[in-house]
């Protein structure tokens, strides 16, 4: 497979883990609380179980989704080695930096990742951020040398 596609989907499913865990353990904590509520107000009288059915049915649903979406990102995911592993995870906490520099969502981020690891381009998103960064800093080394000239 191509490497640049094995990176970018390496990219992804880190960006993706780090959203997905936090999130997939809230789900779990709100609904162990849902379903202990609901079993505490079923002995106290029948009709709560009319509420606790959809309750429920809303539990089962969300945990289908959220399974579903672990073995999306786990089949999506390639077995990268420990260095890769820790080159992709700096990676996105650089990337994770610049998106709180220019407030940018998380969301956004993500479904542009997966974008890429979808339909890969020369000019996807990651690699656009790539571009985008080492142009900063020249542009910025010009401004510096700019005022510096000016001064002088």
């Amino acid at each position: 497979m191509n490497s640049s596609l094995l990176a970018i989907r390496a990219i992804a499913s880190e960006f993706a883990n780090r959203i997905y865990k936090p999130f997939g353990l809230i789900v779990a904590i709100v609904s162990l609380i849902l379903i202990v509520i609901m079993i505490w107000l079923i002995t106290m009288s029948a009709w709560w179980l009319l509420l606790a059915i959809p309750v429920f049915m809303l539990i089962i649903v969300a945990i289908l989704l959220l399974t579903i979406a672990g073995v999306v990102i786990r089949l999506v995911s390639p077995k990268p080695t420990k260095i890769q592993k820790k080159q992709v995870s700096d990676f996105v906490d650089k990337l994770q930096r610049l998106s709180e520099v220019t407030a940018t969502p998380k969301i956004f981020l993500l479904f542009r990742s997966i974008k890429d690891a979808v339909s890969p381009s020369k000019t996807g998103y990651v690699q656009s951020v790539i571009t985008d960064s080492t142009s900063l800093q020249k542009d910025f080394k010009e401004i510096l040398a700019s005022f510096s000239r000016k001064q002088l």
